[in-house]
């Protein structure tokens, strides 16, 4: 009896089962206790192992390309959040610089009159130096003024871009990742987090 299952077991490895197939028969028959159960375990094995296999494969596939997935997608937030503290962080230097800057006029002020050297001077001439130097100085502040005018604009403009950005990016970040900042109210990272996002994806 032994012989036959023995012949009838070598028969079927060439019954269209692949060697893969075949040798994962002999490791499971080979834990059976005596000849006889091993050779019907192996038999009994040989019709759906190669399925079992196919299937095994495709299911360890379908979990690499998830796990794929999910690291393809946890650096794409990484890079979407390192990129978003990155500009929150410029545009609070450009907030800090546009309300810090200070007006500085194009053209230095007329050089006042030197009363020495005009006591030199006729009253006359004095007059005209004196007239002079008034219609220069009134041409002068009011090129100032409209300079202030346009800085002033421009400031406020700086300001408002600098602050608009800065809560787009914060609003963003605390949408992607609520635990980066040391508070609700806060722009200041908090490092633990931080250290979290940086090695998210490793994990």
């Amino acid at each position: 009896m032994l012989l036959g299952l023995t012949l009838l077991a070598g028969g079927c490895q060439g019954s269209g089962v692949s060697e893969a197939g075949r040798e994962r028969c002999r490791r499971l028959s080979a834990a059976a206790g005596n000849p006889v159960t091993a050779a019907l375990s192996y038999l009994r094995c040989l019709p759906g192992t190669d399925q079992s296999l196919a299937l095994e494969r495709a299911a360890m596939e379908k979990a690499a390309a998830a796990r794929r997935q999910a690291q393809d997608a946890c650096r794409r937030r990484q890079g979407r959040i390192t990129t978003l503290m990155e500009s929150l962080r410029s545009a609070e230097q450009d907030l800090a610089a546009a309300r810090n800057s200070p007006f500085r006029p194009s053209l230095a002020p007329p050089q006042p009159l030197d009363d020495g050297r005009e006591s030199r001077y006729r009253p006359e001439d004095q007059r005209l130096d004196r007239e002079r130097y008034e219609e220069a100085l009134g041409a002068w502040e009011q090129q100032v003024a409209g300079e202030r005018a346009r800085w002033r604009q421009q400031r406020e403009a700086r300001i408002t871009a600098a602050q608009e950005r800065l809560d787009r990016d914060a609003q963003a970040l605390r949408g992607l990742q609520p635990d980066l900042f040391t508070g609700p109210a806060s722009i200041e990272f908090d490092a633990a987090a931080v250290g979290r996002v940086r090695t998210g994806c490793s994990s």
